[in-house]
């Protein structure tokens, strides 16, 4: 595994702003992926749930990302039982980290930043959900590896993972592959999103 931990990852130019969770490039503002998802496919995904529930369930979610990326980065340890899950299952599997909350993005439409990346170039998505939603994993993460490829021209993803990490009531943590949508799917789904910002916007 020494030699691909060698592998240098190209790095964007697009800015992201964490406390208004925009993405600029150059003076424009981009569309994250889970923002184009929400207004095409999964535009209903939380009709029902209060806001509320909504927050807690966000702040609950932002803080094991936080504290994976530091154990992932800095080597400090943690005794949140989901962050020791997390190491535990790294372990079992074998897998190291090679990049943290990567940025990826077409510089031109979409940016958004992938969760982790293992040394093998695999990529994964932490969630932190009751369930997980396997058809909007699907096509979350096939976006981050069509702009990681694009961005990184010459390698190759070969496989994706969701890191699920619920509270205990919800079920165990697990480590599961994402089947990958094709090109030509996403080509279209950026198509859908684009007629429809389009409606609203001066691009």
């Amino acid at each position: 595994m020494s030699e691909s931990k060698k592998i240098q990852l190209a790095q964007s130019a697009v800015v992201f702003n964490e406390v208004d969770h925009t993405y600029n490039y150059l003076g424009s503002f981009l569309s994250g992926v889970t923002s184009l998802l929400h207004r095409t496919l999964f535009a209903d995904k939380y009709n029902g749930i209060s806001k509320e529930v909504l927050a807690k369930a966000a702040d609950y979610g932002h803080n094991i990302h936080e504290q994976i990326e530091l154990v992932d980065t800095l080597g400090v340890e943690s005794q949140t039982p989901a962050v020791q899950a997390y190491l535990q299952m790294k372990a079992d599997l074998g897998l190291t980290t090679l990049a943290n909350e990567y940025l990826v993005s077409d510089e031109s439409y979409i940016a958004s930043s992938i969760d982790i990346i293992f040394d093998d170039l695999t990529l994964a998505d932490i969630k932190t959900t009751s369930r997980l939603d396997m058809e909007y994993l699907s096509w979350q993460l096939s976006m981050y590896a069509y702009l990681f490829e694009r961005q990184n021209p010459g390698l190759k993803v070969p496989r994706l993972l969701a890191i699920w990490l619920p509270k205990p009531q919800y079920g165990k943590p697990n480590i599961i592959e994402v089947p990958r949508k094709s090109l030509d799917a996403l080509k279209v789904l950026i198509a859908w999103d684009k007629s429809i910002t389009s409606q609203y916007t001066n691009h």
